[in-house]
């Protein structure tokens, strides 16, 4: 393969991901603004619930936020009611973020409503595909160069 054919090949893979991803958030962002939510705030929180409580740096690395966007996004979500932040018991120096009962009953209610509108997006796509893609995305992300905490 020529380098102008790489080239090529590599501009079209950027776009191809770039468009795809602005698609989707055409389509889920009005769900999520219908269940008062951004799409960082619901990461967070199914985060949270799937992993259960977190440091904030651990947080960081599961959400592949930066700190900066993490700190406002955890504050509104404290503000709201539905996440707690506490001194870590093992390590005083560290802060752990948690669902409250607030918090875990908006996840109960939305995550039907998401799982909805995924369904609509990706309905139309078989199961092979789908897996296909989640497999092929996973080894991208996993060639990209990793973020480390406090990077913003």
């Amino acid at each position: 393969m020529t380098q102008e054919t790489q080239n090529r090949e590599n501009q079209a893979l950027v776009l191809a991901l770039l468009r795809s991803q602005q698609l989707f958030m055409r389509a889920m962002g009005p769900v999520f603004r219908a269940g008062g939510l951004t799409a960082p705030q619901w990461d967070t929180l199914e985060t949270l619930s799937t992993k259960g409580a977190l440091t904030i740096n651990d947080l960081m690395r599961l959400t592949l936020s930066t700190s900066g966007n993490l700190d406002v996004v955890v504050k509104n979500l404290i503000q709201a009611g539905l996440v707690e932040k506490t001194v870590d018991e093992t390590d005083k120096r560290a802060r752990v973020l948690r669902l409250t009962e607030a918090g875990q009953q908006k996840v109960a209610e939305f995550m039907p409503v998401h799982n909805q509108a995924l369904e609509q997006v990706f309905g139309r796509l078989s199961t092979e595909t789908r897996r296909e893609m989640i497999r092929t995305l996973n080894q991208l992300r996993k060639k990209l160069p990793q973020p480390q905490i406090g990077e913003t």
